[in-house]
């Protein structure tokens, strides 16, 4: 029996390990496919982290990524974390999917793994870490089912990979968060016909007066804020700002300046009905709420600067087209509808977002929504505890600057349990 059973090897996986080892919990992560399959498997080619490379160190790593406030491309971060695995001796196992969770009578638990197509294997532990992340399973809305797919090419960002993958004709992105965004710059910039299906998504500036802005909120506490400190706590479920870390420094990413590289912009996404979608009049609403965020984030990081008797010392604040605000949002109209193929699209990318999957746990462990209900790293059930999700104890939590502070909290909790038992 391990005192221990990890399910998942993402970067909260990984982590978690890290600080067993170092407490001497002998233990064993388990992980469906290779170490940080869904970084490998669910992002396109051109991805990069959106955060810069001083806030994407993990546990015990002593020296900084260089450039410190570059951006980490897909494969090289793969590459540490396959490297971090290997140089702590992580005791990883690979293609071994978690099926099932049981707690025994006695307090400890019973973890069923598929190794194969039909080969399973049966371990037990005295304590579970939930550690396989949200970002697992693709979410497509119901009304995709109603384009006609012998027309359409119709996928998941999961499933991008490059613009050459995609039929000639135009693509419709729905949905602007980071992930939709970066995908519609790639593909304008590639020469395509490109549609944005926007929605309300906050936006950040990437520069702010000679450093990153996130290293300008990090000084301010923004990170650390937990749920109870936001004025308004359901805003803790809001998309992640738009940013871009493309490019030496990143850039700032806006509805109107992907409009002026050429994507043409639309409204939510009402309705499906074959080959004819309908959208809201929301566009300009849209365009609003992010250049109103951005001002909002402006305004916090320079009263830091002038709290901290700063503004003396640091450089002007840099021009940033991308960051100028609409001059009449109010005026700007969705169009009402779209006729695909009398528009020319060829593709329909969703960037609908992603979610957990946790059907292996019992079903009393799961709210409403299919999650482990948690009260900061631990959950209802003595012994089995989560890491890896957003705003488990502070906003950083759902980030790989978060996982060091919250992995260390499972790991004292996890031998307090032990001890305990």
């Amino acid at each position: 029996m391990e005192d221990a059973i990890v399910v998942g090897a993402g970067q909260a996986g990984l982590a978690i390990s890290r600080h067993l080892v170092e407490r001497g919990v002998p233990h064993v992560v388990l992980e469906r496919g290779r170490v940080g399959e869904t970084w490998r498997t669910q992002r396109w080619d051109s991805f990069t982290l959106n955060t810069p490379n001083w806030l994407n160190r993990m546990p015990g790593d002593e020296a900084e990524i260089a450039p410190r406030d570059g951006f980490l491309a897909l494969r090289p971060w793969i590459e540490r974390m396959d490297a971090y695995a290997m140089d702590h001796a992580l005791p990883i196992r690979t293609s071994t999917d978690v099926t099932r969770v049981e707690r025994r009578p006695d307090g400890s638990f019973v973890v069923q793994a598929r190794l194969g197509h039909a080969t399973y294997e049966t371990l037990q532990a005295r304590t579970v870490v939930v550690a396989s992340g949200i970002q697992r399973v693709s979410r497509m809305p119901r009304i995709a089912r109603s384009l006609p797919l012998l027309e359409t090419l119709s996928i998941h960002t999961a499933h991008y990979v490059n613009p050459s993958q995609l039929p000639l004709g135009g693509v419709l992105v729905v949905g602007s968060g980071q992930s939709g965004t970066q995908i519609a710059e790639e593909l304008v910039l590639a020469g395509r016909t490109v549609l944005l299906s926007a929605s309300r998504v906050s936006r950040v500036r990437r520069r702010y007066r000679g450093r990153d802005i996130l290293e300008w909120l990090a000084v301010s506490g923004f990170f650390d804020q937990r749920v109870e400190d936001l004025p308004d706590p359901s805003t803790s479920r809001a998309a992640q700002p738009l940013a871009s870390g493309l490019g030496r420094h990143g850039h700032t990413v806006s509805l109107q300046w992907l409009q002026g590289l050429g994507v043409r912009l639309y409204g939510r996404l009402r309705d499906v009905s074959g080959g004819h979608l309908s959208f809201e009049d929301d566009l300009g609403a849209s365009i609003r709420y992010g250049d109103e965020t951005s001002a909002a984030t402006n305004a916090q990081v320079e009263a830091t600067i002038a709290a901290r008797g700063l503004a003396g010392s640091v450089p002007p604040l840099e021009p940033d087209p991308a960051d100028e605000p609409h001059p009449d949002p109010a005026s700007v109209h969705s169009p009402p509808s779209l006729d695909l193929d009398a528009a020319g699209i060829g593709t329909v990318i969703w960037s609908t977002g992603f979610g957990g999957r946790f059907d292996y746990l019992e079903p009393d462990v799961l709210d409403e929504r299919g999650i482990p209900r948690y009260d900061g790293v631990t959950t209802q059930v003595p012994g089995l505890f989560v890491l890896g999700f957003p705003w488990l104890t502070s906003r950083k939590s759902g980030l790989i600057c978060g996982i060091d502070d919250d992995a260390r909290l499972v790991a004292d909790a996890v031998t307090r349990h032990l001890a305990e038992a």
